[in-house]
C-alpha cells in the first residue's frame, strides 16, 4: 500500500482566475448595463461588500481565501477551516452587509447631489442609495443571502431537515420574486442552490458510510493515517459520479488523484463549534430583528424616490 497522496503545498489561489470571473462579470454586467461607469461602480461596491467578509476570514485563521464574482448575480468569498465557531461565523457573515449599510446610510444623508464626477450625473447621494439597497437586502433570512446564511448557520446548524425545508422555502421565495418582477436572471440562485443541495446528498451518503464503517478521519490532513486516506477513497469510488472510473488498488495512484485528495479534505470531520449560548443567540435574534425593522422602511422609502 502506498502512503496517502503527498500533500500539495499550502493553496495559494491563482490571480488569473479572479481577474477571469472579474472580466466574465464585466462582459456580461455590460449586456445589462450599458453605462461603464455606473458598472465599475457597483462592482466597487460589491467589491468592499466582499472586503468586509474577506478581512473578518483572515482575521479567523481562514485558508485559501479568494474573492470572485459571479455573472449577473454579484461576488463570493470562498475560503476554508476545518473547525467552525458560531460566534466567528456570525462576525463574518455580518462584516459583509452591515459595514456597507452604515456608510451607504451616511452618503444618502449627507453625501448631498452633487456629481461625482463633472461629466456624470450619479452623485454621492446616490451611491449611498445603492449600497443602502444591496447591503440591506443581504441582511433578509433568505439563503444564499448573508442574512440567510447566518440563520442557517447559526440557528440551523447547516444540516438536517430543517435546513433542508429552509434552504427549499428560499429556493421558491427566489422564483417567485423572479417571475413577478420578470428579473428571470435572479432564477440562477436557486437553480446553483438546487445543484448544490443535490451534490450535498452525494456528501451526506459518503458521510454516513464513513461513519459507518468507523474510518478515523478527525484530523486534518497532514495527521490523516494512510490506511484512513486508502479507505475514505474507495469510498469515493463506490459513491462519488466523478471516480467510479478510479482503481481501487492501493499500489498506484491515478491521474485524478490530486481531485481524490482536494475531495478526501472536504471528508475529514469538520466541526461546528457551539460557542453561542441560548441567551447570546436570543440576543444576536433580537439585534438582528431590530436592524430589519429599521432597514426595510428605509429600502422601501428609497424605491419611493
Amino acid at each position: 500500500m502506498l502512503p496517502k497522496f503527498s500533500t500539495a503545498p499550502p493553496k495559494r489561489r491563482n490571480p488569473t482566475s479572479i481577474i477571469v470571473s472579474l472580466l466574465i462579470y464585466l462582459f456580461a454586467g455590460y449586456w445589462m448595463i450599458s453605462d461603464p461607469f455606473f458598472l465599475l461602480l457597483l462592482i466597487c461596491i460589491l467589491f468592499l461588500h466582499e472586503a468586509g467578509h474577506w478581512l473578518a476570514m483572515r482575521h479567523f485563521n481562514y485558508q485559501d481565501t479568494a474573492i470572485f464574482f459571479i455573472p449577473f448575480l454579484g461576488a463570493m468569498v470562498t475560503g476554508t477551516k476545518r473547525n467552525l465557531s458560531e460566534s466567528q461565523s456570525a462576525l463574518i457573515i455580518l462584516a459583509g452587509p452591515l459595514p456597507g449599510f452604515l456608510a451607504g446610510w451616511l452618503l444618502y444623508q449627507f453625501g448631498g447631489h452633487s456629481p461625482l464626477i463633472s461629466n456624470h450625473t450619479i452623485s454621492w447621494a446616490q451611491i449611498g442609495w445603492i449600497m443602502v439597497l444591496l447591503n440591506g437586502l443581504n441582511l433578509l433570512p433568505i439563503y444564499p443571502l448573508d442574512g440567510g446564511q447566518l440563520l442557517n448557520r447559526v440557528y440551523l446548524g447547516e444540516e438536517g431537515k430543517s435546513s433542508n425545508a429552509y434552504i427549499i422555502f428560499s429556493c421558491l421565495c427566489f422564483t417567485a420574486i423572479a417571475l413577478y418582477l420578470s428579473y428571470y436572471f435572479l432564477l440562477l440562485i436557486p437553480i446553483w442552490v438546487s445543484w448544490r443541495q443535490k451534490r450535498n446528498k452525494y456528501y451526506e451518503e459518503i458521510e454516513r458510510i464513513i461513519e459507518e464503517r468507523k474510518i478515523e478521519n478527525d484530523f486534518d490532513y497532514q495527521e490523516l493515517p494512510d490506511h484512513a486516506y486508502w479507505e475514505i477513497r474507495e469510498v469515493l469510488i463506490d459513491v462519488h459520479p466523478a471516480y467510479q472510473s478510479v482503481s481501487k488498488e492501493r499500489d498506484s495512484y491515478d491521474k485524478k488523484e490530486p481531485m481524490i485528495q482536494y475531495t478526501i479534505e472536504h471528508f475529514l470531520r469538520r466541526t461546528l463549534i457551539q460557542d453561542l449560548s441560548l441567551l447570546k443567540k436570543i440576543g444576536l435574534a433580537f439585534g438582528w430583528a431590530l436592524l430589519l425593522f429599521t432597514i426595510i422602511p428605509v429600502i422601501l422609502q428609497l424605491f419611493k424616490h
